[in-house]
């Protein structure tokens, strides 16, 4: 079976460029230079934070912890 994985799409310089995790990265012995074949499914909101549907945050509090680091 060939592996799945989700990978964040990050700018380098003037390009694009794909951050594969390093578990995935282990799995099939990747190194640098190897090449890759990519079937690309854009991740909608419903795949990124599935798991966190019945998350409940006050607004207010997220936006001071926000806020903190400004």
């Amino acid at each position: 079976m060939v592996p799945r994985t989700k990978a964040k799409l990050r700018r380098l310089g003037s390009s694009f460029g794909f951050v594969v995790p390093s578990e995935t990265v282990k799995q099939l012995g990747l190194k640098p230079g190897d090449e890759v074949i990519l079937e690309i499914d854009r991740a909608g909101v419903e795949d990124a934070f599935g798991s966190m549907k019945d998350w409940v945050v006050n607004p207010q509090k997220l936006k001071h912890e926000v806020r903190k680091g400004w």
